[in-house]
């Protein structure tokens, strides 16, 4: 089931990535120990996992936000802004829950 898909901003390639509040219900609770934040386990298209550290931004809206190991994949994978990245949700009776994370690179079109 896929969560989102974005095309990358500036912002996000060199900080964070903001994800959609409305993917919330989706992920892990935030509450007790977590209520600040929560690690995502991720696995991208060559199955690497990689623990991405989800935080509750708060603010005029709140906002969940992608921080730590970030930049670590946004630098792995060579990404720029206008390429764009999906999230999925794959239920497995066996591993349980996983999020799965694509990326497509932006197509620039020359016009001659």
């Amino acid at each position: 089931m896929q969560l989102f898909a974005r095309a990358l901003t500036s912002i996000e390639v060199e900080r964070r990535l903001i994800l959609p509040i409305d993917c919330l219900p989706a992920l892990p609770r935030f509450e007790g120990s977590h209520e600040n934040g929560i690690t995502l386990q991720v696995m991208d298209d060559v199955e690497i996992l990689w623990n991405f550290r989800c935080k509750k931004r708060n603010g005029a809206a709140d906002r969940l936000a992608i921080e730590t190991d970030w930049i670590q994949f946004v630098n792995s994978k060579k990404l720029r802004s206008g390429d764009i990245v999906a999230f999925y949700k794959d239920d497995d009776r066996v591993s349980g829950t996983l999020c799965k994370i694509e990326v497509k690179r932006r197509t620039c079109i020359y016009n001659k």
